[in-house]
Formats: C-alpha cells, sequence, structure tokens
C-alpha cells in the first residue's frame, strides 16, 4: 500500500482494470460484457426483461471510455451520461471506436443508428454534450446533474474507490427520479493484483488509522454490504437485493479471519462476501 501511495503520487491513477487501453478487442469486449450482465441483473431484479428505450441513464465512474453508454444507446437509452474523479478519457486511443461501431455493426445495429451515434460521439468531443455525456470533477460533486431526471443508475467496480460513499448516495436525491432503478457491481476485495489472488482480505487486516496514513488515489474504501444497504435506506431506497457475485474459499476465511481488524470481525459484515451486486429502487421523492 506504501508503494501504491507512491507510485500514485508520482504517476496519478491511471489503469483502473486490470488490463491496458491499447488491447482495444479485450477494452471492446468488458464493455459488452458490462453491458449485457447489468442487463441480466436488472432483469433478474425487476422480475421481468430490462430495456432501456427511452431511459436516461447515469454511470458512476465509466472508466476510459464511452463504449458503454454508445452501448446503452445503441439499445434505445435517451440519454447517457458519467462522471468521475480520474479523467482517463484522454488516454483512450481513437481506434477503440472504430473497433466499437464495428463490433456495434456486426450485431446487427442499424446504420441510421450508427450515425447518430458517431454524430453524438462528435458533438461530445467538441464541447457540445447532446445524448452522451461525460465530466470529470476531482470534488465528484452529482449535485451538478441535479433536475437530471435519472431512471437508472450504475457502476461497475468503481464504488469501492469512492472516498465518501454517504455523500455519493445522498446527492442522487436530487439526480434521481421516484422509481429509479440503483445497480452496482462492487469489488470488496483486495486490489494490489499481487495480493489479490493469495491473500484477498489484506486490506481488511489494518486499523483505520494505518489504513488512512497509506491512502492514495483509487484506495478500496473497504465500505461493506451492510453499510451500503443503511446508506441506501437512509437516502429513500427501497427493496434493496444485495447478492454475492463472488464468495471466499471458506478454507482460507477460517485461516484468516483471527486476523482480521476488530471491527470487521462481526458475522454481520459478511466478510466471506468478494464482490457483490447491489440493486435498489428509489421509493421517496
Amino acid at each position: 500500500m506504501a508503494v501504491n501511495k507512491l507510485r500514485y503520487a508520482l504517476l496519478g491513477y491511471r489503469r483502473p482494470r486490470d488490463f491496458k487501453p491499447s488491447q482495444i478487442d479485450r477494452c471492446v469486449d468488458y464493455d459488452f460484457e458490462v453491458v449485457e450482465n447489468w442487463l441480466r441483473y436488472l432483469g433478474q431484479y425487476l422480475d421481468r426483461p430490462a430495456s432501456m428505450s427511452g431511459k436516461t441513464v447515469l454511470e458512476l465512474g465509466p472508466g476510459p471510455d464511452l463504449g458503454v453508454g454508445l452501448i446503452l444507446l445503441a439499445g434505445g437509452a435517451c440519454k447517457y451520461s458519467a462522471i468521475d474523479a480520474n479523467n482517463l478519457l484522454s488516454r483512450n486511443p481513437e481506434r477503440f471506436y472504430v473497433s466499437l461501431f464495428r463490433r456495434l455493426e456486426d450485431t446487427g445495429c442499424e446504420n441510421a443508428i450508427l450515425d447518430e451515434l458517431r454524430r453524438q460521439l462528435e458533438q461530445f468531443r467538441s464541447g457540445r454534450p447532446d445524448r452522451l455525456d461525460y465530466l470529470c470533477r476531482r470534488d465528484f460533486d452529482l449535485s451538478v446533474l441535479a433536475g437530471e431526471g435519472v431512471d437508472f443508475v450504475f457502476s461497475q467496480a468503481a464504488f469501492e474507490h469512492f472516498d465518501d460513499v454517504g455523500r455519493t448516495i445522498e446527492q442522487l436525491n436530487s439526480v434521481v427520479r421516484p422509481g429509479a432503478v440503483f445497480l452496482a457491481v462492487i469489488d470488496l476485495q483486495t486490489h494490489t493484483r499481487r495480493l489479490r489472488e493469495r491473500d484477498p482480505l489484506n486490506i481488511y487486516r489494518y486499523p483505520d488509522s494505518f489504513y488512512r496514513l497509506v491512502k492514495y488515489t483509487g484506495q478500496p474504501n473497504r465500505v461493506r454490504p451492510i453499510e451500503y444497504r443503511r446508506i441506501l435506506e437512509d437516502n429513500g431506497w427501497g427493496n434493496i437485493d444485495i447478492q454475492p457475485l463472488e464468495v471466499l474459499d471458506l478454507d482460507y476465511f477460517r485461516q484468516v479471519q483471527r486476523y482480521l481488524n476488530g471491527r470487521f470481525g462481526a458475522e454481520k459484515n459478511q466478510m466471506e462476501y468478494l464482490t457483490v451486486i447491489i440493486c435498489a429502487t428509489k421509493v421517496q421523492a
């Protein structure tokens, strides 16, 4: 963690994924997989086929490209907006979009829709965003999106990096419409690549004072599922469903459980959950 703190201080936060933006096919595959998974999870949560037709979508922490937004617009979304604290978009090579549009064409996307998507991308790049928008704010202040009337809030492996989860969800109150659906895939485990496979709960071994001392950009916030539930409930979200997508090996968990910091020792923290999906519905204006 100390090495990460020094590295990010010198180089900045550059790679939110475990592969490079230059790996074009993998980046395109990733975006399509993300959307496919979101729609599948959403369909299960709503108990009906998920549709983006005519909907306004907000993505929190989109990462290095606008592929997800273009795919959602191709699927009928009325508008896609995204907000991030780090401007990773500038490092995305142009050939990514060439490959993305080719993939959309291969999936049967009509020429008229492809032309519209290209127009939306060009308008965004020229500083005149319409149905496709991306905001970079170091303060991650969602209040700039107040009144957007968002129908769906999506996030993919980003919430675990937010410095103030409570503030972020509270600010959604002025952004979403009643009945809006929140869907976030959250990676709760150690992110340092060399430790991740060997000791996925490593970040939970340390007291808060030490963890704050070695804090670096993108460091996991150690917010557990029970805390997400409480924050959502406090901000008028109901029908909250939290499902594990990846669970610890039981033998490993038994070995390390006694070494975890005290505040993570209670059963309610569900420390065996490594990755979860959280869905909720806005029930109060």
